[in-house]
């Protein structure tokens, strides 16, 4: 129960009023130590509860120590818009009865707009990297007062190239500060180096890590021939399957352009979400899907994180991810909150190594389907015959009778030979007969008088 973690009244009176009684096991180990102003490192998959896991500590903090003359008092840092407008979003109802205010700074939306707000000194602010650090650089932003640091989905941020970004942000930020690190994986090359510099002495904790099996999605694969035959699959499946919501990712926003044409000529109500498109396209796009105008979301990676909408059901891979941490938080769209999810990935020629590779990072065995009528002619590689020296270590020893025919070729060889020499050659030399070495004799030419 949440009344077990120490909360105040006014944060217990909202978590009952969304319905949320027990706390996941994120929100369970690190509400106490955060609350306790310590740094945390959580490892910790996409969907547990990782918001409210470090967004009512810092509510409860706030509250209990009032200080209306500071500036920000907390910075959520996150990689993409989406992510975003879903922690203020999660931010503002956890905050119903506390008076604390939020605000968004993101790229996309107007800087003046952006800068009157944070005149307004809100307490928390969520934002991206590169926009709050144009903010700092200008002087509209200011960190001087800040008590606590989120980095939620570093991981992301440095696949983003945010790394220095981070660091130069943090150097904003006053030295007392509490900072807390939530990622759904660790294997991020240069996370360490963010980790050494920014946190203090964290504590860890690593749950449910994102290479553990997602029970409750079920991953298939199907063979695809070409891209031809992937859409062809792809509008098979999602008029055949069940399912309230789907989320159709592929690797460009070219192809997701074109693929958003084609689903809504076949009568489909797709949408389409890619970092092309301004911020206010990108959320008329999710609002639409999150209530239901749109049934199927053509989307770039820029959805695989920060993108929590219901009643996803169905995720498609038309190209597969380019990593294994990719592919976790792509279908980590659905199957949400213990719910039952779906996660199709079409494979072709080129893309077979790269499936293998992620079935390796992730442990698991994709399974097999086919979409009947529709069943193309690859089929997987080949098994390719043994050659070099591990064909030679098999090749079986020639019989009796195949040596006696060797044999018998090179005396019939020898015999034909027999009695000939070949005189040995000299440079730019006469040409000499092979019968009996000695040099032909040659026409002279006629003589002509003068």
């Amino acid at each position: 129960m949440f009344s077990s973690l120490s909360l105040n009244d006014r944060l217990l009176r909202v978590l009952d009023e969304l319905g949320f009684k027990t706390p996941t096991p994120v929100q369970d180990q690190a509400i106490p130590p955060a609350l306790k102003g310590l740094d945390l490192q959580v490892e910790a998959e996409t969907g547990s509860g990782k918001t409210a896991a470090f967004m009512l500590p810092i509510l409860q903090r706030l509250y209990e120590q009032p200080a209306p003359q500071s500036g920000i008092r907390a910075l959520v840092l996150v990689p993409t818009r989406e992510l975003a407008q879903q922690v203020l979003k999660h931010t503002e109802a956890l905050a119903r009865y506390t008076f604390i205010k939020a605000t968004v700074i993101t790229g996309g939306d107007s800087f003046k707009f952006q800068a009157a707000c944070l005149r307004k000194n809100p307490e928390i602010t969520v934002a991206t990297p590169g926009r709050l650090l144009e903010h700092l650089e200008r002087g509209t932003a200011d960190l001087r007062d800040l008590e606590v640091l989120v980095l939620d989905e570093a991981d992301r941020m440095l696949d983003m190239g945010f790394s220095e970004d981070v660091l130069n942000i943090a150097g904003y930020c006053r030295p007392e500060r509490q900072t807390l690190l939530f990622s759904a994986t660790m294997g991020q090359r240069g996370l360490k180096t963010v980790i050494d510099q920014v946190l203090n002495n964290p504590q860890v904790i690593t749950l449910n890590p994102a290479r553990k099996p997602h029970d409750n999605i079920k991953q298939q694969i199907v063979l695809a021939d070409d891209l031809a035959h992937k859409e062809k699959l792809l509008t098979a499946l999602l008029t055949t399957e069940t399912y309230n919501k789907a989320v159709v990712f592929t690797n460009t926003r070219v192809q997701a352009d074109k693929l958003g044409g084609l689903l809504r000529y076949r009568k489909l109500k797709a949408g389409v979400l890619h970092g092309d498109m301004t911020q206010e396209e990108r959320n008329q796009v999710v609002s639409y899907f999150r209530a239901g105008r749109v049934s199927v979301l053509v989307a770039t990676d820029v959805a695989a994180r920060g993108l929590d909408v219901k009643g996803i059901e169905l995720v498609v891979n038309l190209d597969m991810a380019r990593s294994g941490d990719d592919y976790v938080h792509r279908i980590g769209r659905t199957g949400r909150a213990g719910e039952q999810g779906l996660a199709i990935t079409f494979i072709s020629a080129p893309e077979w190594n790269l499936m293998a590779s992620i079935e390796r990072y992730l442990k698991i065995r994709f399974e097999r389907r086919k979409v009947k009528g529709l069943e193309g002619s690859y089929k997987g590689p080949k098994k390719l015959k043994a050659s070099g020296k591990a064909a030679s270590r098999k090749k079986k020893p020639a019989g009796k009778k195949k040596v006696a025919e060797i044999q018998g070729k090179q005396r019939h060889r020898d015999r034909k030979n027999l009695g000939k020499r070949r005189a040995p050659a000299k440079k730019n030399g006469p040409v000499q007969s092979i019968e009996t070495g000695f040099e032909p004799l040659r026409k002279k030419k006629p003589v002509t008088e003068g």
